[in-house]
């Protein structure tokens, strides 16, 4: 495993979460980590998982699958434990309008590392967030990916997700139907939810005024919907999925986390 390889790393960035609802039915979804820095520090964050509303909305208990690692930052990928979450944390950071919810997981990293267990992970970062220009010189239509656990898939064996690919079927910079919404043209089933969705470029990337020479990762939302319709009494999905813009997710974590950074 290259893990100077930027796309080995992402596969480190989402984590499987089960829900149990009210009527015992439990459903499955995608979080994934986010460092959120802490005003007037240096290179202090607190670390957040991040999923869907709906994913968590009705629970009573929730539990995500998390990578262990080595001190030297390795990871154990065979090596993983059922970290339970405070479901109602969940709820209290959640926001039903832009279907996010987050949770502080510090506690859960530090009793992990005290057993001699720490938890290999690498959380996305604000810096990637597209937001103002960067985000309106973005081309109407852009290759993406998402990384998550469509259907509850994923490589068991060694606790990776699946990474897959599409391109913005409405602009990123647009407000779909009025909302901090856009859509994606890219195969979009339930277990998706809460999946990050990223512009991700190695070696060369067109720009605005040409072409580009490096590496980028640019955070543009998360995944909230797959899109279906009715057809014969049935569900169909549409090949589109939904996706909340990064930058109204930060703006939102930014403000509800504020109780938390008058306590550090």
């Amino acid at each position: 495993m290259n893990l100077n390889d930027l796309s080995t790393q992402l596969l480190f960035t989402t984590a499987p979460i089960w829900v149990q609802k009210e009527d015992s039915k439990i459903v499955s979804g995608t979080c994934f980590f986010y460092n959120l820095p802490i005003p007037g520090t240096e290179n202090k964050a607190i670390p957040l998982l991040i999923t869907n509303h709906h994913v968590i909305e009705g629970g009573t208990r929730a539990l995500a699958e998390l990578v262990t690692g080595s001190p030297d930052e390795k990871p154990f990928p065979r090596e993983k434990i059922k970290a339970e979450l405070d479901i109602n944390q969940l709820i209290s950071y959640s926001n039903k309008e832009l279907d996010i919810a987050a949770i502080p997981i510090g506690p859960i990293l530090n009793a992990s590392a005290n057993q001699g267990k720490p938890i290999f992970f690498r959380g996305l970062e604000p810096q990637m967030v597209a937001k103002g220009e960067v985000l309106s010189n973005l081309a109407s239509l852009e290759e993406i990916i998402f990384i998550g656990y469509p259907s509850g898939l994923r490589d068991d064996k060694n606790s990776t997700p699946l990474i897959r690919r599409g391109i913005t079927a409405t602009p990123a910079w647009n407000d779909f139907q009025g909302q901090p919404n856009f859509l994606i043209d890219a195969g979009v089933f339930p277990g998706s939810s809460g999946s990050p969705v990223l512009i991700f470029n190695q070696g060369s990337y067109t720009v605005k005024d040409g072409i580009a020479f490096g590496n980028r990762i640019l955070l543009l939302g998360v995944i909230t919907q797959t899109m279906q319709r009715i057809e014969d009494e049935s569900n169909v999905y549409l090949g589109l999925g939904k996706v909340v813009r990064a930058e109204k997710i930060h703006a939102y974590l930014e403000k509800t986390m504020q109780h938390l950074f008058n306590q550090i």
